[in-house]
């Protein structure tokens, strides 16, 4: 019998190959935020399945390296990491410009980073709701218009924006994490 977790990966597979987003895999280029755990970290393991160069990007460094070399072992594909912190304002200029510097070409963005802070809006400190509307919504915007671009013109890249099914209705104790999330649903199913 198939365990719970594979036969979702296999589903989760299967979606990205008819989206487009896995495309013929060989010598793709894939860039995925929030790439050190959950989600993110699993996309990365389907996409190294299809021979996709990776460039893993999260906060925690340590553990960010720790999924590039097991990804690298694991499937004999080139996986490098950036720990960078997304929510700060400057993050994904800074981010593109270094992948720039460096001639790499994006194939795919995955555009996962995200999080959510449980309690009564009026008792979330203002910065923590703030950081969330960053890296949520700003931080994949910029992203996403930075990265469209050098796509457009080579008539070629596929952009996953991973939302949640918070952003299809408004729920409690995490006001601004559905707001933000109904942002990505209607922002990906847009132009």
């Amino acid at each position: 019998m198939l365990t719970t977790p594979f036969v979702i990966l296999r589903a989760l597979r299967g979606l990205l190959i008819r989206i487009g987003v896995i495309m013929d895999g060989k010598h793709h280029t894939a860039l995925i935020t929030g790439a050190s755990a959950g989600i993110g970290r699993e996309l990365a393991k389907l996409l190294a399945q299809d021979d996709y160069y990776l460039l893993l990007v999260a906060r925690d460094g340590s553990r960010l390296s720790q999924s590039a070399d097991e990804l690298q072992r694991q499937f004999g594909i080139t996986a490098k990491s950036f720990p960078l912190d997304l929510a700060a304002e400057s993050a994904p200029q800074f981010l593109f410009d270094q992948l720039q510097r460096e001639g790499v070409i994006i194939d795919v963005l995955v555009n996962n980073a995200g999080y959510g802070k449980l309690g009564a809006f009026a008792e979330i400190p203002l910065e923590e709701s703030l950081g969330q509307i960053q890296l949520n919504i700003t931080a994949l915007t910029h992203l996403t218009k930075l990265f469209l671009g050098p796509m457009l013109e080579r008539r070629s890249g596929k952009i996953l924006n991973v939302a949640s099914t918070a952003g299809f209705q408004p729920g409690p104790l995490m006001a601004v994490y559905y707001a933000t999330k109904a942002y990505v649903v209607l922002r990906s199913s847009g132009e």
